[in-house]
């Protein structure tokens, strides 16, 4: 500052505008002139620091036990009166606020121990008579939680209070809600976390058996904790994070469906609480996420799953969220065969390509919609017959071409029109006449040489449009397209042949047949 003979606000400003320029995120750090009041920090920090001395100022140490894996686990924390319960709710509620009006909010509170404060005073709220602390003090938490870098932060601990709070409070519908939609944040994008809680946490029984409590038992009058189950059920089943290896999401959802988890969906589905286009949407993407095998699509044929996911996008059309989902439940029961059949027998596909015209701007209804139409086309030739005479081809088509940039819809649809014309070779002609070679040609020329590129060659083959499936010769020495020659240098084989005692005979019957006589020939 010295040197430049520059204020402290100006040489802030200019350090800020250096950083920016260069493209550096300054979202997680604080900028202001250092020796400044504390005072003067962002508003999520110094709530941070306040929710850290509340919990410094409680006196009372406590415990809890916990199964916890294969073993037992002590939680060790402390609490405080009730007064102090208030104070501690009322700052994170305010935290919770300044959290959502920034997006930013979220790095700064949680670099200056925001999650770890927070896991704390969850713990230390854990047996306080009144919800409203408590489920403050989560319901800040799950927003911390959408942030990567705050999972990151949560830890053994933080998973394992999560349980205790989930265990404590089954019976009480705010505080399990609460705790349920910080479980659902804690397992987004982060694999270890969910095999964490799934296996050492048994969170998919906590879930089923708060589905059992919440729901029918109690007539539908609490939904909240249902609903957040209903969350927690679909974020262990989610195969989202890059980082892993492998993914035990079809685990996850197989016991699930063995703990029970169909008719307690269906039941609900069927209820006063569908009644709502939010509570239906959310048991129809549940019910997608469980229908992972052949087997369990037969047990939902069985349960009549089928005729209710078509009557509520029939009653629903509307709306565009459930006949997403029901779409997606449709299309991925649609991998059984009789599955399919059934859905054409009622109708479905009609429901469908309505709903499609009904929200053509909605891309992510559209993929799920071409989705579910091309799984019944697949080794189905009536269905796609019956496609084609609802409207479905140019709908498909459409749909390409408005949303084409959207890497599902690429797929999806190119898989659709080859499982249209695989044994329907008269609905050639129709889906051309729509338009769908040229959108196809777009998507083939977006990609090179990966399996969108070669997808979408597929699907213009299958339509008898003009497509060089070979590979060009392109005479570049060294390259993997040349010939294989072998190498010049190697060892003459064919001279070791012609020294053979089959050779020489050859040689002799040859050379007799032209009337002449092989040297050497003894």
């Amino acid at each position: 500052m010295d040197d430049l003979e520059m204020g402290p606000d100006e040489a802030l400003q200019d350090a800020i505008e250096q950083f920016t320029s260069q493209g550096i995120n300054l979202s997680n750090i604080v900028k202001r002139v250092p020796g400044a009041d504390p005072e003067e920090d962002p508003e999520p920090i110094k709530l941070s620091r306040k929710l850290v001395e509340q919990l410094g100022e409680l006196d009372n140490e406590a415990s809890e036990e916990i199964m916890f894996g294969s073993g037992m686990m002590r939680l060790t924390f402390v609490t405080g009166e009730a007064q102090a319960a208030h104070a501690i709710g009322e700052t994170a509620a305010a935290l919770k606020k300044e959290l959502q009006k920034h997006e930013d909010a979220t790095t700064l509170a949680g670099a200056n121990g925001a999650v770890d404060s927070l896991v704390s005073a969850a713990l230390s709220l854990l047996r306080t008579e009144d919800a409203a602390p408590l489920v403050h003090v989560l319901e800040c938490l799950t927003v911390l939680l959408m942030d990567a870098e705050n999972r990151e932060r949560l830890g053994i601990r933080g998973c394992a209070a999560l349980c205790i709070v989930a265990r404590t409070h089954a019976s009480n519908g705010a505080q399990l809600r609460a705790c349920f939609q910080a479980m659902r944040a804690t397992m987004l994008v982060h694999e270890q976390h969910r095999q964490t809680l799934v296996k050492s946490g048994c969170v998919l029984k906590l879930a089923i058996d708060a589905m059992r409590e919440h729901g029918k038992e109690k007539g539908w009058k609490e939904p909240g904790a249902l609903l957040a189950a209903c969350g927690v059920v679909r974020a262990t089943t989610l195969a989202d994070d890059a980082r892993a290896r492998t993914s035990k999401g079809h685990e996850h959802a197989k016991a699930a469906v063995d703990l029970g988890a169909l008719p307690l969906l269906l039941d609900a589905a069927r209820s006063s609480l569908a009644s709502s286009p939010g509570p239906l949407s959310e048991l129809l993407a549940t019910l997608s996420r469980l229908t992972v095998t052949d087997q369990i699509c037969q047990q939902l044929a069985k349960m009549d799953a089928l005729r209710l996911a078509i009557t509520e996008l029939a009653n629903h059309v509307m709306d565009a969220q459930v006949a997403k989902q029901a779409c997606f439940f449709l299309a991925n029961i649609s991998g059984n065969d009789k599955c399919k059949e059934q859905i054409r027998e009622g109708h479905g596909h009609i429901a469908i390509v309505q709903a499609m015209l009904l929200h053509s701007n909605v891309g992510t209804m559209q993929v799920d919609a071409v989705s579910a139409l091309g799984n019944m086309a697949l080794r189905m030739p009536e269905n796609c017959t019956a496609i084609a005479e609802a409207g479905g081809i140019p709908a498909i088509v459409h749909a390409l071409g408005q949303h084409i940039n959207m890497p599902r819809m690429q797929s999806k649809a190119c898989l659709a029109i080859r499982n249209l014309v695989g044994r329907n070779e008269e609905l050639r002609q129709p889906i051309l006449d729509a338009g769908a070679e040229a959108s196809i040609r777009a998507v083939m020329n977006a990609h090179t040489d990966d399996y969108m590129h070669n997808l979408a060659k597929a699907a213009l083959r299958d339509l008898h449009c003009n497509v060089q499936l070979g590979v060009v010769f392109t005479g570049e020495v060294g390259e993997a397209k040349t010939l294989e020659q072998g190498d010049m240098n190697g060892e003459n084989h064919w001279d070791k042949f012609l020294e053979t005692p089959e050779a020489q005979e050859a040689a002799r019957a040859e050379f007799a047949a032209l009337g002449l006589e092989m040297e050497n020939d003894q």
